[in-house]
Formats: C-alpha cells, sequence, structure tokens
C-alpha cells in the first residue's frame, strides 16, 4: 500500500476491512508487506499558529530528504477540531534508531512542535495492499472518514470473512477507494481503516453496502459482526495539503 487513503462512509458499528496480521509468523523481508507510521496529535488552541508553522517547516525539511509521502489531515467540523493526523510510509524499523538530535534543524523544529502538543500517540501499521483500493497516485486526498476499530481476540478470522464477502465486494462496486492497515505496536491492537469521499455531500447518499443491499440486507450483515468488533470510532477529516506532499502534488501529476 503506497499510503493510507480511500472511500465511503460505512454502516453504523460495522468496521469495513482489515487482513489478519500474524507477527509470530516470520517472513522474509522481500515478503513483508510495508508498514507506515501514523502519529495522532492534539494541539494546543492557543498555539495553533506555532504548530502550523513548525509542521510547515518539517515538511518542506522531510520533502528534501524525507519519506516518499507524507499526509496531514484534520478533524473536519466534527469532534476535536484540534486534532491531526500525520502518517508516513516505515520503509524500516531500524530508521528510528537515529536519534533526532542528531540534525540539529529538524530537532530544533520537531521541540517547537512538541511546545504547541497536549498529547501525542504514535502507531506503527502494518499494510493491506491485497485488499485495499486506493486512489491513484495523481488523485490527492481529500475529505476522509478514518475508523479505528478494535476485534475480540480469537475473532479476527471471522471479521475478516464478514468484510471480504459480505461488505468488500460492494465498496468496490461503488468504486468507493479505501485502504487499511493492522494497529500493531502503540496502543491497543485493531485496524484502522481510511475511505476517500468527495465531499460532505457525498456522505449524504449512504453507505454503499446500504445501497446496494438496503436497510434489511445491511443489517443483516452487521449482526454477523455481533460478538466480532468491540468497539469502533471514525472521524471526518481534511487533507492540510500545505503541510502535505506526495505523488498527487508532483508538478507532472493530473489534477
Amino acid at each position: 500500500m503506497e499510503r493510507l487513503r480511500g472511500g465511503v462512509v460505512g454502516v453504523t458499528r460495522v468496521a469495513l476491512l482489515f487482513v489478519v496480521m500474524q507477527l509470530s509468523a516470520p517472513v522474509s523481508a522481500q515478503d513483508a508487506p510495508p508498514w507506515l507510521q501514523m502519529t495522532v496529535v492534539q494541539v494546543d488552541p492557543t498555539r495553533l499558529d506555532e504548530f502550523l508553522a513548525a509542521q510547515g517547516e518539517l515538511s518542506a525539511l522531510e520533502q528534501e530528504a524525507g519519506p516518499p509521502w507524507r499526509s496531514v489531515s484534520r478533524t473536519a467540523v466534527f469532534g476535536d477540531t484540534y486534532r491531526f493526523i500525520i502518517t508516513t510510509p516505515l520503509r524500516a524499523f531500524a530508521g528510528l534508531d537515529r536519534a533526532v538530535e542528531a540534525d540539529p534543524a529538524r530537532s530544533a523544529i520537531i521541540n517547537r512542535i512538541r511546545n504547541a502538543i497536549t498529547s501525542r500517540q504514535t502507531y506503527a501499521i502494518r499494510a493491506t495492499p491485497t485488499i485495499d483500493n486506493p486512489l491513484p497516485d495523481d488523485e490527492a486526498p481529500a475529505l476522509m472518514l478514518i475508523q479505528f476499530v478494535s476485534v475480540v481476540p480469537g475473532r479476527e478470522q471471522d471479521y475478516l470473512r464478514v468484510m471480504a464477502n459480505d461488505v468488500l465486494p460492494h465498496f468496490d462496486e461503488a468504486e468507493m477507494h479505501h485502504t487499511s492497515g493492522a494497529l500493531t505496536f502503540g496502543g491497543a491492537g485493531g485496524y484502522v481503516h481510511i475511505f476517500h469521499v468527495q465531499n460532505f455531500a457525498a456522505l449524504d447518499q449512504g453507505s454503499p453496502l446500504a445501497r446496494a443491499l438496503g436497510a434489511d440486507g445491511a443489517q443483516e450483515v452487521t449482526a454477523k459482526l455481533s460478538g466480532v468488533v468491540a468497539r469502533s470510532e471514525q472521524w471526518l477529516v481534511r487533507l492540510v495539503s500545505e503541510l502535505s506532499y506526495g505523488p498527487w502534488s508532483e508538478p507532472d501529476a493530473e489534477p
């Protein structure tokens, strides 16, 4: 998966797609799926401008010699609008051994960011490319639904079976782009799903699952997840384009 992004609102309490991640099963570096680093920060409202300025400087620095893409989004309308989500690819954990202090310019910017936030939680996410339907590289993310899901231990395969057979096909048929990943390090185990929507008006159409199956059919699918999904939380976020970069922002990319 080249980046976490994708599309549409889900049925209430239905967690939409994931793949089971087995940490105990050894895999070669060649076969291992890519990883991502996602950081959720709460910004002090009185220091928002300071945070945005420092993030802009960090993004410029990262674009010169950092990861190939960086996505910064902010809660839109509903919920805590001072919550930001920053996602980058994690090519290798070995890179984390480099001390921030080794780069004085970067260290100074990060210290300014730290002074402007009230909390920070970082996750290592194992990507799920085999079930993803990401946006084309030349199409920029816009409004997104981010869903964090907890699955009852031992019910992962049941969850996957319902998503793969009963939910995911309807989203693909509706051409709704989506990307998912397993929350592996940094907090409670679970899954994160990102669905791309063009605008708020698109939410009025409802879920592709409900549109395809009707209310009763969608409820039947939801019932299959009873005792499988422990909890879920979802936020609407909007890409902060001036703090983000990626293939979609390159000069030769189509609008």
